[in-house]
């Protein structure tokens, strides 16, 4: 469902965008890792590198499971059971994942969840999801990828599409989602639910080609009114024609095209014309002609 996302602020201003305060009440910012992979781009889309906020936790086995990092991980899960020397060879489409389902399926079993001045830009859009970190069997670079979790869209945008992202909305809800030592999963998974405290617009298809990374991405643009189906003349003459036409017809009643396509057929030659010929023969009409019979 969710096949773009935008993420235009640099390294250090979602740092400053993502403050929180930690189990003693301490006002945070959390660190990057692997920020040199991060891009700001107004048009993201599946494979390519977004910042994802986890708790350090996943990262230091002694971390406080309240200390946050961003970390630079591709959209697209990929299991870290996939045996597959190329990630690329997933078969399925691991962008987002359906809520109701993700607890069965079995892409997602695994687990994954001073400059402290106040941050005064747009609040982020921060959609839960879910990660992982896959290790190529010959060795080399592990790779952490993500998915994000939809659920039923809200009313506001059932309209527009079925599914919408699964929106942790507020500080509390991202710190339960975190927090995975200190809440339980299932505490978690009440988290997941549609949400109307959301604002849209309509944008630009140049959004469609994934190379378009430019601020016209995210300008929203008028809807004009529904356009009329166009009908040719030729069409539109058949139509009027059939509209008007009683359903019994005699030949001379059709229309005449400069069509291939349309042709009056000839008369058929029928056993009853044939008949009618070999009458006129028996009466001596030299005309006639006498009927073959094989």
């Amino acid at each position: 469902m969710c096949g773009r996302t935008a993420c235009a602020l640099g390294a250090d201003r979602i740092r400053r965008a993502c403050v929180y305060r930690d189990n003693h009440g301490r006002i945070r910012q959390p660190e990057w890792r692997d920020a040199d992979k991060y891009s700001p781009s107004y048009n993201k889309s599946p494979q390519s590198n977004s910042p994802v906020l986890v708790s350090r936790r996943h990262f230091e086995k002694d971390a406080d499971s309240s200390e946050r990092v961003i970390a630079a991980m591709r959209w697209g899960l990929v299991p870290a059971w996939f045996r597959d020397d190329d990630p690329s060879k997933m078969q399925y489409k691991t962008s987002n994942c359906r809520s109701d389902t993700m607890m069965e399926k079995l892409s997602y079993k695994a687990d994954g969840k001073d400059d402290d001045e106040e941050w005064k830009g747009w609040r982020l859009l921060t959609m839960a999801g879910i990660f992982d970190c896959w290790e190529p069997p010959d060795g080399g670079d592990a790779l952490y990828t993500y998915t994000i979790i939809t659920v039923d869209a809200s009313k506001g945008l059932s309209a527009i599409h079925n599914r919408m992202p699964a929106i942790l909305d507020g500080d509390e809800a991202i710190r339960k989602w975190l927090d995975f030592t200190e809440v339980s999963t299932q505490e978690a998974l009440r988290l997941i639910h549609s949400t109307e405290n959301i604002a849209f617009h309509p944008v630009s298809t140049i959004v469609n080609n994934s190379r378009n990374n430019t601020p016209e991405c995210l300008v929203p643009i008028g809807l004009g009114p529904k356009m009329e189906t166009k009908v040719s003349t030729s069409s539109k003459m058949m139509l009027d024609w059939v509209k008007n036409k009683s359903p019994k017809k005699e030949e001379d009643d059709l229309p005449r095209w400069s069509s291939q396509f349309i042709q009056i057929a000839a008369p058929k030659r029928t056993s009853a014309a044939l008949m009618q010929q070999w009458l006129k023969k028996e009466e001596g009409d030299p005309c006639a002609k006498k009927p073959k019979t094989q």
